[in-house]
């Protein structure tokens, strides 16, 4: 064979190959497009079961969750505040994301734990009659800073406040019980 036939076949097969790539490719963008993301079937699933979809003004980030979750506090006929409970597959699991009606503010926090700020002197073992009387969990402590966080009671949207509320009467052992609240870049 000579070198311009071995040119010329050594052509038409990088042509041919570049050809069926080309076409690979393709039917993979189309098989992707086709595809619907469950994520956002999931809550279109939700928004039509009646969860209300996310308002515009979130961080980008929130929009990524699955909402698992929705309603008014402190209830339908009286609401004070929307909330939405997510479920995202990375960073944090569960946020819950709420929009005060009166003034539209948003605040995001961790959706299954609080965090309880002990009183001087007092140990986080010393929490364990009132976990184990709530039937809480001590998900994780940290002495130095004296911080102790706490699964919550349930996992229905008013979980965060109704655990708060359920610690109080132990109030002496801390010096506040607060959402785990989460901030995200460029947001106040």
């Amino acid at each position: 064979m000579k070198t311009s036939d071995r040119i010329i076949v050594y052509g038409v097969g990088f042509f041919i190959g570049m050809l069926i790539v080309s076409m690979l490719l393709a039917r993979r963008s189309q098989k992707e497009e086709a595809t619907v993301d469950p994520w956002v079937a999931h809550n279109a699933e939700m928004v039509a079961a009646g969860a209300e979809p996310l308002p515009s003004g979130m961080p980008a980030a929130i929009y990524q969750g699955q909402i698992i979750d929705f309603g008014y506090l402190p209830n339908m006929e009286q609401p004070e505040q929307r909330v939405w409970l997510l479920n995202f597959e990375e960073s944090y699991p569960y946020v819950r994301a709420v929009e005060s009606l009166d003034s539209g503010e948003f605040s995001f926090m961790a959706a299954d734990q609080i965090s309880i700020y002990l009183a001087e002197g007092v140990d986080v073992t010393e929490l364990k009659p009132m976990l184990d009387k709530l039937g809480l969990r001590l998900r994780m402590f940290n002495r130095k800073e004296s911080i102790a966080v706490v699964g919550v009671l349930n996992t229905q949207i008013d979980a965060v406040p109704a655990t708060i509320a359920a610690v109080q009467p132990w109030s002496d052992m801390f010096v506040a019980a607060k959402a785990d609240d989460l901030h995200f870049k460029g947001t106040p």
